[in-house]
């Protein structure tokens, strides 16, 4: 074989290697955009208190991670059974100060709920994140408490959450990707606010 149709023949094997190489790196920037265009909608949305932002999370566009646990009334709970709904998971804690006042505002958001047009499509999960177990349940009651909370005791849930300090909620689509995080307390104007653009967004 002459050095010619070597050199031809290397080239074309080059090529051809290169093209997993250069349809992986395009599926790499699709998957990237799209949860860069999901941050930048849901940023756009106003602060819903001084101390209150939307971040930007690793999670946002991948599947939320398993929350599995037994709740304040003992009864089981896993997050993966909840597809086909808009989850908000809210991560609080005994001492916070600012998770007292969300309290409130997350409470009134489901009273109002029923009324609007995601009715039946939305719920909330609270978990725990370094708090003792006594001291959580004690808020729980404290607070009347109406929503399922997971008592994370070991920190795993919180850990595979990216959560180091409350509160921190995040709001989980239907298909069970997360698509938005929101550090500081929230407010019920601002999940209704978050639910409404989620929803003509996704769909039910």
């Amino acid at each position: 074989m002459s050095t010619e149709f070597r050199t031809r023949d290397s080239r074309f094997m080059s090529s051809q290697n290169s093209k997993p190489k250069r349809r992986w790196t395009y599926v790499v920037i699709a998957l990237a955009t799209i949860g860069v265009v999901t941050f930048s909608v849901f940023a756009a949305i106003p602060k819903q208190t001084p101390t209150t932002s939307i971040a930007s999370s690793t999670l946002i566009g991948k599947q939320a991670p398993d929350i599995i646990g037994m709740t304040q009334n003992s009864s089981r709970y896993n997050l993966g059974k909840l597809k086909g709904n808009y989850v908000f998971v809210n991560f609080f804690a005994s001492w916070c100060v600012p998770c007292r006042t969300e309290t409130a505002a997350i409470e009134s958001f489901l009273a109002k709920a029923p009324k609007t047009i995601f009715a039946n499509h939305v719920s909330i999960v609270g978990v725990t994140v370094n708090d003792r177990s006594a001291s959580a349940a004690q808020f729980v009651r404290a607070n009347s408490i109406s929503w399922p909370v997971i008592f994370d005791g070991s920190g795993v849930i919180g850990l595979s959450w990216g959560v180091g300090s409350p509160p921190q909620t995040f709001l989980v689509a239907p298909n069970g990707n997360v698509i938005t995080r929101i550090v500081g307390p929230v407010t019920e104007g601002g999940m209704m606010s978050l639910m409404n653009l989620a929803y003509s967004t996704y769909g039910p």
